[in-house]
């Protein structure tokens, strides 16, 4: 019998306040509470200097997590929802907002990896140890980034190697037969640096053939060049191997299995022409392989067999310049070229399909960030895209923020447009697909206010959006379609609109409380209901303790409402809400002498109360886990 998440969330909570064990210390409370970023505007500046609605997660809030995949450190983050079909290694993408997967642009590095055919980047098999933080902005951004940047962009920055030579090696063990290991390297001299880590996770799952194998290698590094350049370069490969338990019509798929395998190198060359102008150069391929394969399962009446091959490559060539005139001013104007190609080869007991496209699309964008007067600031930004399949698009964006003097407060404002080009299977699926089909549009306006509090030893934020989507791409079975039965068509109109709040406290000098909470309220016209896979109501109460210098933990209660869901094999399509609670836990000392410098016991409990739930309807999520380990540093 299903257990209701929602009992029992409060007697954690009190007892979670009531600890003596207390959250970690805030030596460099300035920058935690006010971390510098990059996606927004494309320069180093604040987050106290940005209009848009950003989030940061912290190199800190990574190892205090001690994540597996990239998911792990994305939960309760104000407007953005991670949900997982099932366990670790299974499918798993951003949505902000109210939005789409494929509604948000993901970087990594500053590079975009969203699919030429998913229009998606499913984070699960994504490891997260071998970055340095992840910049999360809210919003549209198709003024500065075009494409799939409709409700947000979410960026992964690599870790960059530290003076001197270090090295580590980590490894940890726990429920389903979890295995995780990692290694690194990493360096920094006075013309650059370099940081080589390599990560590893295996596991059986929580059901049969839900077994995972996943590897990833990621290298970052960059040099000075003649003392008046910069070169920064990156590669990361993962692979994986996934058996997939749960089958749209195969409640329990006993031989469904995934392979996949992913590529990215960029680099990035920074050209000091004078103090006031700089050239940037740079250049990104990203290749993706995926191996589906499903035979017949035993006793199965009317089978659907097939051996299903995709690979695609996004190549993405770009050139901008940037004028600094005074501290007043910062303008950019860059050029891009991106081409999008796939294949994929079906053989299946219905017949044989090969498919091959390709499209490419030239922008031109224009950025200009203004400081018009003490504490306040404007962005003006715009975009044109020219696709080789949907047209012309011109999407604009203006933001703005004022402080309040003396008050340590500033209210800020945005609104923009968004779109999304259709994918490549989108428009060639051969038995739903479209070549006729046009972006998908996204208008947004947000209006909100930061405050610092307690002397600087806490914040809080808030800000109310809303999102106009339209043309959005949804399939209509009252046309005949590819094969007669429907297609795919811009028949879609919705809306999101709710309020993000986050407060930040330090509470003792070892105890900090961080609480965020998100109000989603959508509607989708063309089929008279919410938007599927979004929570009305998403919270996560969080208590971080660090008792001594060596010690550090913490406590997250995380709480969804229902939503309404797409179940793979039928039946109500309401996904209940629950409650969990996650520890983390992390000894470290240093070691004087020898060859270790650093020596750490980490260990964490997911869904301590064993509660059963899902996250996505018809995919149960894990019970009660942990993990245990230990890491070194050379």
């Amino acid at each position: 019998m299903r257990r209701e998440a929602w009992r029992g969330g409060w007697p954690v909570l009190v007892a979670a306040l009531a600890a003596s064990f207390p959250a970690p210390s805030l030596a460099e409370e300035a920058t935690r509470l006010d971390p510098i970023v990059v996606t927004a505007t494309r320069i180093e500046q604040k987050v106290s200097e940005q209009a848009s609605a950003v989030s940061v997660v912290t190199r800190e809030e990574i190892e205090g997590k001690s994540p597996v995949v990239a998911g792990d450190v994305l939960q309760g983050i104000p407007g953005v929802d991670v949900q997982r079909s099932g366990s670790a290694g299974n499918r798993e993408n951003i949505k902000i907002r109210g939005g789409l997967g494929t509604q948000t642009l993901v970087l990594i590095d500053g590079f975009p990896v969203n699919s030429p055919t998913l229009g998606e980047f499913d984070v699960s098999s994504l490891p997260v140890d071998g970055f340095d933080r992840i910049e999360i902005v809210r919003g549209t951004q198709s003024a500065l980034y075009g494409s799939n940047a409709m409700t947000g962009v979410v960026n992964f920055l690599p870790r960059k190697g530290e003076m001197g030579r270090q090295y580590g090696v980590g490894a940890s063990g726990g429920s389903h037969n979890t295995l995780t290991w990692k290694g690194f390297g990493q360096g920094a001299g006075g013309k650059g640096n370099l940081y080589l880590g390599a990560n590893g996770f295996e596991s059986d799952g929580i059901v049969e053939n839900d077994d995972t194998s996943l590897a990833s290698f990621l290298g970052s590094g960059e040099v000075e060049t003649g003392g008046w350049g910069r070169l920064h370069a990156i590669v990361l490969t993962t692979d994986q191997e996934k058996g997939i338990p749960v089958d749209f019509g195969t409640p329990h798929d006993r031989n469904h299995e995934l392979t996949r395998r992913g590529f990215l190198a960029g680099a990035r060359w920074e050209m000091f022409a004078s103090e006031a102008i700089t050239v940037t150069a740079s250049g990104s391929v990203f290749d993706e392989f995926f191996h589906d394969r499903d035979p017949a399962d035993p006793g199965e009446v009317f089978p659907f067999e097939y051996d299903d091959t995709t690979k695609t490559r996004k190549t993405i060539l770009g050139l901008q310049a940037r004028f600094v005139a005074g501290r007043r001013s910062t303008t950019f104007l860059g050029l891009e070229y991106q081409k999008d190609r796939g294949t994929d080869t079906l053989f299946s007991n219905f017949g044989d399909t090969v498919l091959a496209s390709s499209t490419y699309n030239r922008s031109v964008y224009l950025q200009e960030e203004l400081r018009v007067g003490e504490g306040t600031g404007v962005s003006l930004g715009a975009r044109l895209d020219g696709n080789s399949e949907a047209g012309t698009q011109f999407n604009p964006k203006v933001a703005i923020f004022q402080e309040i003097p003396g008050t340590g407060a500033r209210v800020r404002a945005a609104a923009g447009r968004g779109f999304r080009v259709p994918t490549l299977s989108e428009k060639s699926d051969p038995f739903i697909g479209n070549p006729s089909l046009s972006p998908e549009v996204a208008i947004s306006w947000e209006a909100g206010a930061d405050a610092v509090i307690f002397h600087g030893k806490g914040r809080i934020s808030a800000t109310w959006f809303y999102q106009d989507f339209r043309d959005l791409i949804q399939f209509d079975g009252t046309v005949p379609g590819p094969v007669g039965f429907g297609e795919l068509r811009n028949v879609g109109k919705a809306f999101s609109r709710g309020v993000e709040a986050e407060a930040d406290a330090e509470l003792l000098p070892e105890v900090s409380l961080l609480l965020t909470y998100t109000y989603t309220d959508t509607w989708d016209a063309a089929n008279q209901r919410r938007i599927l896979g979004v929570p009305e109501h998403r919270g996560m109460l969080s208590l971080l303790m660090h008792p001594s210098p060596r010690w550090e933990g913490r406590i997250d209660w995380r709480v969804e409402s229902d939503q309404l869901d797409v179940p793979p094999n039928g039946g109500d399509i309401r996904r209940p809400g629950y409650a969990r609670v996650d520890l983390f836990t992390r000894y470290r000392w240093e070691v004087a002498g020898g060859d270790f410098r650093e020596v750490s016991l980490v260990g964490k409990v997911q869904n301590l109360f064993d509660r059963t739930y899902e996250e996505r309807k018809g995919f149960p999520s894990p019970g009660f886990t942990f993990l245990l380990g230990a890491e070194v540093k050379i």
